[in-house]
């Protein structure tokens, strides 16, 4: 298993980026996107998706587990719950 290292930057004050930072980090771990860029798709089945302009996020297990994240949940703690879904067997 290869390491994965992430510099993530937080966007400027008054931009949204619609967590491009989780988006970055998911492709760079082998997530696939769609054409928005908002869903994320894991060859394990794992599904993470944005839902709305205040950065929540959800995450469909591969399991069938679902987790709801609120837009103020730190980058870091996405893309590891993200991570570890994607390990899981």
């Amino acid at each position: 298993m290869t390491d994965l290292h992430l510099i993530i930057s937080p966007p400027e004050p008054g931009e949204w980026y619609g967590r491009l930072d989780v988006t970055e980090a998911l492709e760079a771990a082998g997530w696939e996107s769609d054409e928005t860029r908002t869903v994320l798709r894991h060859p394990s089945g794992a599904l993470w998706a944005l839902l709305n302009e205040s950065d929540d996020s959800g995450l469909d297990c591969p399991n069938g587990s679902v987790i709801e994240f609120p837009g103020s949940t730190p980058t870091v703690v996405v893309v590891a719950a993200c991570l570890a879904a994607a390990a899981t067997p």
